[in-house]
């Protein structure tokens, strides 16, 4: 069987620490079927850190390489749309506190924020209003793009499995009305992700409602090694 996998830094396995490797969840999944069935599999990896829906549809699915290797897959994993809310919310931040600070992560973008927030409370429902007011189409838009660019290069019968958004600021600590908007936010874009699944033939992994947020790595936003065992868990089970 040939598998592809898209998405970010979950897809690929990112770990925070050198000394650690993180198998993805991709890898696992095809463990576990692979040993039930019997069958041998090649795995072809295009997830990329920091990747959003954008740079998806620009970056990735205009590659010739990458569209021979979607039109022989059999088994295709996505895991899209985290950076999208992310990249905004470091935007966000950055234009609440005017600042010219070029934020390397979110983590780093909340950080500033926690420390301006002590002398200022308002800021946060600032950032509130103006995450909540996100332009959602411009994702729905990239999303419909991403699908239809696959649908016309995969085999008819291939299995597309895309896995929606946890929350990862969850356990982060941050003000609960900010932590709350955020999870709004991630609720309307999971929304979309599962508005179009019938059309497009693909299955919604739902790990926003799973224990994945418990077992993050020490940025409190990627998952573990157990973290990832979830995911794969919840896919081989359904």
């Amino acid at each position: 069987m040939r598998v592809t996998i898209f998405g970010y830094s979950i897809a690929k396995g990112y770990s925070g620490d050198k000394e650690v490797t993180i198998e993805p969840y991709g890898n696992l999944v095809m463990e576990e079927l692979a040993e039930r069935g019997g069958f041998s599999y090649e795995i072809t990896s295009y997830a990329k850190n920091g990747l959003d829906s954008a740079g998806m549809n620009s970056k990735i699915l205009t590659d010739e390489e990458v569209c021979g290797n979607i039109a022989d897959s059999d088994v295709i994993f996505i895991t899209v749309g985290s950076n999208d809310l992310l990249n905004e919310c470091k935007s966000v931040v950055q234009e609440i506190l005017n600042t010219d600070t070029k934020f390397k992560s979110a983590d780093e973008a909340l950080k500033a924020l926690k420390e301006s927030v002590t002398g200022n409370p308002l800021l946060v429902f600032r950032i509130i209003d103006k995450l909540e007011n996100w332009d959602y189409q411009s994702f729905r838009a990239n999303w419909i793009e991403m699908m239809e660019r696959l649908g016309t290069l995969k085999k008819e019968d291939a299995w597309i499995v895309v896995t929606n958004i946890y929350n990862p600021v969850a356990n982060l600590d941050i003000p609960e009305t900010m932590a709350n908007g955020v999870e709004n936010v991630i609720w309307n874009m999971n929304e979309i992700i599962g508005e179009y699944a019938e059309k497009y033939d693909y299955q919604v992994i739902d790990v926003f409602h799973s224990e994945v947020y418990s077992h993050l790595q020490k940025d409190g936003l990627h998952p573990d090694q157990t973290g990832q065992q979830l995911i794969a868990d919840q896919i081989c089970g359904e």
